[in-house]
């Protein structure tokens, strides 16, 4: 599909040159803020890493907004998950899911962590609702994203998968919302 290789393309240029500028700017040890290579593999629980807000050398945390850019590359997320037009067992969108999923999850943590006094509820609530989406697509075992075969009979899946992918989208795109939001 040309389309979705010269949008991988382009994501990969703009996160390149991103994390360039990251590095020249510099940390405590003169490293980009975040050295972690995107998590594109499938998982059933979200990577552990450094945040990029544990990074960031300010003293006060940053908001979900600026965090968002920054979780993008952390993730390897260029565009939001829209996984309703292909085949029910395509990994590609499993990838664009659990990687949207992951990238939520450790939003949520983030700001929870950095912000307390419940500031960004909002923001912690949808990043929840993808994160319980997305969970709810691999469970089924859509996209690929389940570690053993899916129980459920394929033409079911044929359906289900790109209802609940469209769940998750929508989940994405309320949680981009409340981010942007603040």
């Amino acid at each position: 599909m040309p389309t979705r290789r010269f949008a991988l393309a382009l994501a990969l240029s703009a996160a390149a040159t991103t994390l360039l500028t990251l590095s020249a700017c510099g940390g405590d040890d003169g490293q980009a803020a975040d050295d972690r290579k995107p998590t594109r593999a499938a998982s059933s629980a979200p990577a552990e890493s450094k945040q990029p807000s544990e990074a960031a050398s300010s003293d006060k945390p940053a908001t979900p907004a600026e965090l968002l850019p920054l979780f993008r590359i952390a993730y390897g997320m260029s565009t939001s998950p829209m996984c309703s037009h292909v085949a029910w067992d395509d990994p590609g969108c499993g990838e664009d899911l659990t990687a949207a999923g992951e990238l939520a999850g450790a939003m949520a943590k983030s700001i929870e962590r950095d912000f307390p006094d419940g500031q960004y509820t909002d923001v912690e609530d949808s990043a929840g609702q993808v994160v319980k989406a997305v969970n709810t697509v691999r469970k089924l075992g859509c996209y690929d994203m389940g570690s053993t075969p899916p129980k459920t009979d394929v033409a079911k899946l044929r359906e289900l998968c790109p209802s609940l992918s469209t769940v998750a989208s929508l989940s994405w795109l309320n949680f981009e919302s409340n981010v942007g939001s603040f």
